[in-house]
């Protein structure tokens, strides 16, 4: 997915949270909390998305009691990246979009797995997939890579709202919630925006485009087809019905932008004309990323 030289460069980046996680210190990515520290200082409960390493396998055996033992040393910062596998994304593995999003996801993994945060993929459509279980470690990275890969769409409208409470049943511990989409959600961002809040997450919201879908070069009899629902319409494009598409489709973005910012959560909006790097460069660098 990449080449060495450009994994090299997404190691000067890093995934840096503005909330203060429990045992994370705030701006930082990683925490006191947890690990391979060498000073031993008491139990906690196991939650999904724990390092079973951590897990005291002793009083596991004896007693059947998942605990996790912790340390008093740097722990780690868990990423969620949730990706949108839903019919509008693309009809392949190969659309544009599709790979646009998976490049994103593979990248931020990447840069968290690198820096010792844990990793959580969520595909997610009208519900939440199979997740790629937490994962810590750069050398962890080529699975990674295997599971995007072999991600598909998958012909289901979105469901941000079903697919995010459905997540969330399965994942105890909060963390930064990444969801890269083109968000053609009918019911919007807001009820997932407002669970990830609810439950403490800090929600990071990147919406992916194609050119054509800003901006379409048409003129003449239509029947549109809706790419979530499958409902048709016929429609004759002049360039008064491309000024009102082109003028609907901005405040589309800009709702979804102002939806985030008043919810104190991030948004960042991308075609997939846009140099892959200069987007991921972009989102790194701005809002206490990077």
């Amino acid at each position: 997915m990449f080449d060495s030289q450009t994994l090299k460069k997404f190691e000067f980046l890093s995934i840096v949270s503005n909330k203060t996680f429990v045992g994370t210190r705030s701006g930082a990515c990683r925490n006191a909390k947890l690990g391979g520290g060498l000073e031993f200082v008491d139990y906690r409960d196991y939650a999904y998305g724990d390092d079973l390493r951590n897990l005291d396998w002793n009083v596991y055996a004896r007693f059947e009691v998942p605990l996790i033992k912790r340390f008093e040393e740097e722990g780690d910062l868990r990423v969620y990246l949730f990706i949108d596998c839903s019919k509008s994304m693309g009809d392949t593995a190969s659309s544009e979009k599709f790979v646009y999003a998976k490049k994103v996801i593979a990248a931020l993994a990447y840069i968290s797995l690198a820096r010792s945060n844990t990793v959580t993929i969520v595909p997610f459509a009208a519900k939440a997939g199979r997740f790629f279980p937490p994962a810590r470690g750069k050398d962890r990275f080529l699975t990674v890579a295997r599971f995007l890969e072999k991600l598909e769409p998958i012909d289901a409208q979105t469901d941000m709202t079903s697919s995010v409470k459905d997540a969330l049943t399965k994942i105890k511990e909060p963390g930064m919630a990444i969801v890269v989409g083109d968000f053609f959600d009918k019911n919007g961002l807001t009820g997932a925006l407002e669970q990830f809040i609810a439950r403490r997450f800090e929600p990071l919201a990147l919406q992916i485009y194609e050119p054509w879908e800003a901006d379409p070069k048409l003129r003449g009899d239509f029947v549109f087809t809706d790419a979530e629902s499958g409902a048709t319409k016929e429609l004759t494009v002049d360039s008064g019905v491309l000024k009102r598409y082109k003028e609907r489709f901005r405040r589309f973005v800009d709702s979804n932008r102002q939806n985030c910012v008043k919810r104190g959560a991030r948004f960042y909006e991308t075609s997939t004309a846009a140099p892959f790097e200069s987007f991921l460069l972009n989102v790194t660098r701005d809002n206490g990323l990077g």
